[in-house]
């Protein structure tokens, strides 16, 4: 199954069009990292209804790479309770990856799985679930913060050419 995730969505960040036209071409499904924060409850629930799209929290605001570097359990617990009623993918993917040992214990708590590297292995709790991207199936949506090269419209002919059964990852964990 070809797994493919996006960061850094949000309302002012979303490229729907973009995203449209590779699904519509390629039959591909994107799991896109929501920088919840930044969106409206319409925003989310109009994006929630496309079939081809999986949202998966990506911290609050973003307002730097390591926004959940420092969270204690309480502060992630606090996050996790506030967007409940959205009802968004029990998946969470921490800004630059850096996650705190509470987040990982709150995300456990309530049922969470997690998208993380492999040099978290030593301290991430066994029991939470865990996804690993892919480099080459992984992007980010627009140039949030500045430029970025794995922004996803600079790898379109790339993408186009991707084949196989494109999948979520909440339907392999």
């Amino acid at each position: 199954m070809v797994i493919i995730d996006a960061d850094d969505f949000h309302e002012g960040n979303a490229k729907l069009d973009v995203l449209a036209a590779l699904h519509y071409e390629t039959g591909m499904l994107f799991n896109l990292f929501t920088v919840v924060g930044l969106c409206s409850d319409a925003f989310i629930e109009k994006v929630k209804a496309i079939d081809y799209i999986d949202m998966i929290p990506h911290g609050w605001l973003h307002p730097t790479p390591r926004e959940c570097e420092k969270w204690t359990y309480d502060q992630a617990f606090q996050y996790l309770f506030r967007i409940d009623h959205l009802k968004l993918t029990k998946g969470f993917k921490a800004p630059g990856w850096q996650i705190s040992d509470g987040t990982y214990r709150a995300l456990l708590d309530f049922g969470y799985w997690v998208a993380d590297q492999h040099y978290n292995d030593y301290r991430r709790p066994p029991e939470l679930p865990v996804f690993f991207h892919q480099d080459e199936h992984h992007f980010h949506i627009g140039h949030m913060g500045g430029h970025n090269e794995n922004e996803i419209e600079l790898h379109i002919e790339r993408l186009l050419q991707m084949k196989g059964e494109f999948g979520f990852i909440k339907d392999v964990l």
